[in-house]
């Protein structure tokens, strides 16, 4: 029985120690609580997204991140149509912005770098779209321009 005892003990140290030690190693990422997945596809390009849909959410969106995967995005969902600004504060990395209305792209911002370093929140651009969205899906800065993206494509979602 002692000795069934202490090999549960070295069993239980050893997995600590293999957890403690790989959590050290694997990259840091901001913690998002049970973010909704879907996907979205414009013409024949799917992309997987997550929704940003509570203003918490949409208030965070991508700040904090590294990179965001190829063919993926973040869907920000809103009650009603309407001007709504963006900025990229706590972005890391350039994106473009496409403004949805209805299922219908009506404007698209490309390539919007991060702040430079040492930019106030204050001296930030401030992205507003041409007509009123009901949603907007940023993706990788380039996106838009590679897959032939234009005002009028639909949007499933």
């Amino acid at each position: 029985m002692k000795k069934f005892l202490i090999q549960i003990i070295t069993l239980v140290l050893v997995i600590f120690g293999l957890l403690a030690f790989s959590t050290n190693r694997l990259p840091q990422y901001p913690l998002i609580n049970n973010p909704k997945l879907t996907k979205v596809q414009i013409d024949d390009i799917k992309l997987n997204v997550e929704i940003s849909d509570t203003a918490d959410k949409r208030k965070k969106g991508l700040g904090g991140r590294e990179s965001l995967a190829t063919n993926s995005g973040m869907l920000f969902v809103f009650p009603k149509p309407d001007y709504y600004n963006f900025w990229m504060k706590d972005v890391k990395f350039a994106l473009d912005l496409i403004w949805i209305n209805n299922k219908r792209i009506v404007d698209i911002t490309q390539n919007v770098s991060p702040p430079t370093s040492g930019q106030t929140d204050s001296t930030l651009p401030i992205y507003t779209p041409r007509e009123p969205a009901d949603s907007v899906l940023e993706v990788n800065a380039g996106f838009a321009d590679a897959n032939g993206l234009k005002i009028g494509d639909s949007i499933q979602k």
